[in-house]
């Protein structure tokens, strides 16, 4: 049996929702309760414990148990199977040679933190003390200390039968002329987790200057990309959702002092800048509003811009939090007066528009034709990669038009004539294809009757695919076509035939008409299904009806063809009509 089937077999849906959700009965076999991706008085979440599927109306979040991990936990599709496989007792196979030594390196780092906490003591707990940190902090991040000597976590593997081949390849140990030593030593450690909350890193802060460097980190490995992981997410995660923001910055003590401070919403990048893959996690966490609190200098500045500029980043709105010169959130906490700057600063955070402008001017003479021209060059780029109708791109064109007096009309030739230098014809061609919404009428009609045949027993669904093919001959473009085609792929096994729609608009869709469906009667089920074959063979007929309209303006040469053509669909499309009208008495 494929595992997920198997897991799903033996998982109690409801129970995993149980979990985060409070659930009311809402009829056989349905519950309710407030979702927990949006904020919401009235229920609007449900739960189908026969289908295995969660649904809310409000805010359209839908899908299978698998979904529902990765939605509320913040994880990919791997690690949500992984999690309920263990859970389940589900055996899953290997991922293959590259995957392999994945559980013995987060095995070895986890010993390795074991190792760490057991240290943390005398000197070491009295720097993160005087830092301001309380034992709850300390206790939550899972700080620990690397002692001075070069053997201590070399012996410690050894006591626990770990080869040192591992050790060395999750970077917790090193080696130079053939000695193997520790890696970190006489260092605070920092513990980096995965999404899932495994340790897969660690980062050390040295306690003296004289161990330099300041900062140390274990080498990137087979479970280590730093750029997709943020420090402190796993412990931000439920905070990021709840209150619909994140605070990003850039220091491990940052993150430290500002949830103790109360804004358990912070996460550290693990680099300069704000990645795509770390703004995809945020996204994940279900935020809807970053805000940027990196350092005050210049690379700090920098590392702002970056973030705005990161792709998925735009899907947020996005806010510079802008801190004294020379401060930073960690300096914050043994400040009598940093939680109140911090709050202030929050509250005075600008937006980006306003950041970018700022940034681009500073230094510039905006009374002068050259510093106008270099403030607009900066912008420029922000406004030609621009989405349609980007909300940011308009506010910052108002925002030129505005503070460099330009005109309107110069502003959007401008842009437009660089789009166009950098866009090739085909990419213009799809994001206009993309803002027509002509076949939605149609889609719609397609996923009601796809959700009729999805509501009958599984053994019986083949035989009805089969009906509903030779009863509305859909077009190899249609969607019915695709769910059909996939249906076969997958031998007609439902729960592998909605994860293939998955994650795109169809598949939300799917998942809504699913829940409001009920069971039927097999005659009822047969009545009410021809009556939506007959609405779709319209609608088929009508969208080659309007291609062949737009065939007859562009090749006026097969005029009378094309015209004999409408004149047969006419006669079909109103065939239809009174079979629909027949079928519902009429």
């Amino acid at each position: 049996m494929d595992p997920r089937e198997e897991i799903r077999s033996r998982l109690d849906f409801k129970a995993v929702v149980e979990r985060y959700v409070p659930l009311k009965p809402a009829g056989k076999g349905r519950w309710k309760g407030l979702c927990p991706f949006h904020n919401e008085k009235t229920p609007s979440f449900y739960v189908d414990e026969q289908k295995g599927m969660f649904y809310c109306f409000g805010c359209k979040a839908g899908g299978d148990a698998f979904k529902f991990v990765q939605m509320i936990e913040g994880v990919d599709f791997r690690e949500a199977l992984e999690k309920l496989a263990q859970e389940t007792g589900v055996e899953l196979p290997e991922r293959g040679p590259a995957h392999r030594p994945s559980k013995d390196l987060i095995e070895v780092n986890r010993l390795a933190l074991s190792y760490f906490r057991n240290h943390l003591e005398g000197a070491a707990l009295a720097y993160l003390q005087r830092r301001g940190l309380e034992e709850a902090t300390i206790e939550r991040y899972a700080l620990g200390f690397a002692p001075k000597r070069w053997d201590g976590l070399v012996n410690f593997l050894k006591r626990h039968d770990v080869p040192l081949k591992l050790g060395l390849e999750a970077g917790v140990l090193a080696e130079k002329d053939g000695r193997v030593y520790d890696r970190l030593r006489a260092r605070v450690v920092f513990p980096i987790r995965d999404p899932m909350g495994r340790v897969v890193a660690f980062t050390g802060r040295a306690l003296s200057d004289e161990d330099a460097p300041k900062y140390l980190n274990t080498p990137e490995s087979d479970v280590f990309k730093k750029n997709r992981l943020l420090y402190g997410y796993p412990e931000a995660r439920k905070s990021i959702r709840d209150r619909k923001r994140a605070i990003v910055v850039e220091g491990l003590f940052d993150v430290l002092a500002l949830a103790q401070m109360g804004w358990t919403e912070t996460v550290a990048v693990l680099g300069s800048a704000l990645s795509p893959e770390q703004a995809k996690l945020l996204e994940r966490a279900e935020a809807e509003r970053l805000y940027l609190a990196f350092d005050a200098d210049e690379a700090g500045r920098r590392a702002t811009l970056a973030g705005l500029d990161v792709g998925v980043a735009r899907r947020f709105l996005t806010f510079a939090v802008l801190l004294p010169e020379g401060r930073d959130p960690g300096d914050l906490l043994t400040d009598p007066g940093g939680k109140a700057a911090f709050a202030r600063a929050l509250d005075d955070a600008l937006p980006e528009v306003e950041f970018r402008f700022a940034a681009a001017a500073e230094g510039a003479d905006l009374n002068t034709a050259e510093g106008k021209r270099r403030v607009l060059e900066q912008l420029l780029p922000r406004l030609t990669d621009a989405e349609p109708f980007d909300p940011v791109a308009e506010a910052l064109k108002a925002v030129i038009v505005d503070r460099l007096g330009l005109d309107p009309r110069a502003l959007e030739d401008l842009v437009h004539s660089q789009r166009r230098r950098k866009r090739p014809v085909v990419e213009r061609a799809q994001v206009a294809a993309a803002t027509q919404d002509s076949g939605d009428r149609l889609l719609l009609l397609e996923l009601d009757v796809i959700a009729q045949l999805l509501a009958v027993e599984p053994n019986q669904l083949a035989d009805w695919v089969r009906y509903v093919e030779d009863h509305t001959w859909p077009p190899d473009d249609a969607f019915l076509a695709e769910f059909i085609r996939v249906a076969e792929e997958e031998g007609y096994k439902p729960r592998r035939i909605l994860d293939r729609f998955a994650g795109r608009g169809e598949g939300g869709r799917l998942f809504e008409r699913l829940m409001l469906s009920g069971s039927e009667h097999p005659a009822e089920h047969k009545e009410h299904l021809d009556k939506s074959l007959a609405r779709l063979r319209e609608g088929y007929l009508r969208r080659k009806r309007a291609r062949l309209t737009a065939a007859l303006k562009e090749d006026p040469e097969r005029a009378l063809e094309i015209l004999k053509e409408i004149q047969e669909l006419d006669h079909a499309i109103e065939a239809e009509r009174r079979l629909y009208r027949a079928n519902n008495g009429g």
